[in-house]
């Protein structure tokens, strides 16, 4: 088997981000151009927050299935989205430093 670790990557951001990565690059670049750091802050925190997201998605992967609630779709759409809200609280009220990092780097452009 012949693994081309670049198209992996990409394909895998994409579906674990649940979002074109070409999202992400576009809200970043348009607050370059636009010259609007708040947009660009907004962005950076937007990714770090699928970050969290994905990496709570993996951590949930080793819990095991509750045999009370079952392993249903209802569950699984609920608890996904449980994690999505758990992700977004996670990046805005702790300091990861992802975003910060972000911000500081692109600002630079601005």
């Amino acid at each position: 088997m012949i693994v081309n670790p670049i198209n992996d990557v990409k394909d895998m951001q994409q579906i674990y981000l649940g979002k074109n990565t070409g999202d992400f690059q576009k809200a970043i670049q348009d607050a370059v151009n636009e010259k609007d750091k708040n947009k660009l802050k907004e962005a950076c925190k937007n990714l770090e927050a699928e970050f969290v997201k994905l990496m709570l998605d993996e951590m949930r992967k080793t819990v095991p299935k509750d045999p009370i609630t079952g392993n249903d779709f209802a569950t699984d759409v609920f608890t996904s989205m449980m994690y999505d809200k758990y992700a977004e609280a996670i990046s805005q009220n702790s300091n990861l430093g992802l975003a910060d990092t972000m911000y500081k780097q692109l600002s630079k452009n601005i």
